[in-house]
């Protein structure tokens, strides 16, 4: 694992709490269940550890995301939103590493770096397809292929 995930990895609370406040919460998904007693708490530890098993275990991103597509059907999340939130959940993982790389908070060399952001966006990628995948089955409909 190079330095950039270990970091990561080492900071997954931080990080989630960070695309929570900044992002999920502006969601409509966030927006139904705010009142929901243990909801955000609970999405929040979910959200945690399969970030970690991710960085563990890249093999397990297609899987957690067809799943979290198919969850996200079923608590009738718009298509629209999962997709924004799930891109936002990445997002939100790049600006926390700019963040900490920028104010020099962990170190590592440029290139090092810029991989990492890379392999993050590749994250992405697999996931959505998968996301989508786990969505639009749940509707009947076939799932798109790249």
């Amino acid at each position: 694992m190079s330095s950039v995930m270990r970091f990561l990895s080492d900071h997954t609370e931080e990080a989630v709490d960070y695309w929570i406040s900044t992002y999920y919460v502006t969601s409509e998904e966030y927006q139904a269940r705010k009142y929901t007693p243990g909801y955000i708490d609970a999405h929040r530890k979910e959200t945690i550890t399969l970030l970690k098993l991710a960085l563990l275990n890249e093999e397990s991103i297609p899987t957690n995301a067809k799943s979290m597509g198919e969850d996200r059907y079923d608590m009738q999340t718009s298509f629209k939103d999962a997709l924004t939130s799930h891109m936002s959940f990445y997002r939100a993982m790049n600006e926390f590493l700019i963040i900490h790389y920028t104010k020099r908070t962990f170190f590592c060399v440029e290139e090092e770096f810029l991989d990492a952001l890379l392999k993050l966006r590749k994250y992405e990628a697999a996931s959505m397809e998968q996301l989508i995948a786990g969505y639009t089955m749940q509707e009947g409909l076939e799932a798109p292929t790249a």
